[in-house]
């Protein structure tokens, strides 16, 4: 009886030890991350998009970003520029020092999404972090 109780309490510690590694293990840096976006309406039917860091972040200017604009429940998505441009930051020549508003163009009412893999570093330690962003905004 003792050696059951034994089993099963080690079973139990390793159950719990496992569960711990596999959530530490399995936490997905891409889903947090300090960019800010924001839509402002241009004209009827054309938008620009903001992307922001905080201070001492930066965008990386060679880096394979993707961007990828949908519309659904009525809105079509006509045409969108989403190439990342802006001046070279003073500092830091290989990052960009703001963007500039990506610019694009609707027909319709609904939901535009977002889905994005933008990649930024901070400055003050020194990495850089690829950020999977996805966003849903109403026009």
């Amino acid at each position: 009886m003792k050696q059951i109780r034994f089993l099963f309490v080690i079973s139990l510690l390793g159950f719990a030890c496992s569960n711990i590694l596999t959530n530490e293990l399995t936490a997905d840096p891409l889903e947090t991350h300090p960019i800010e976006i924001s839509i402002k309406q241009k004209s009827p039917g054309k938008f620009e998009l903001e992307l922001f860091l905080p201070k001492d972040f930066g965008f990386q200017m060679e880096a394979p970003h993707r961007i990828f604009l949908s519309g659904t429940e009525g809105l079509k998505v006509l045409n969108a520029d989403l190439k990342l441009k802006g001046p070279v930051h003073h500092k830091k020549p290989e990052y960009f020092e703001y963007l500039k508003p990506l610019t694009f163009q609707v027909e319709g009412k609904g939901k535009l999404q977002l889905d994005a893999k933008l990649f930024y570093c901070n400055f003050v330690k020194n990495i850089c972090i690829p950020a999977k962003v996805n966003k849903s905004f109403s026009i």
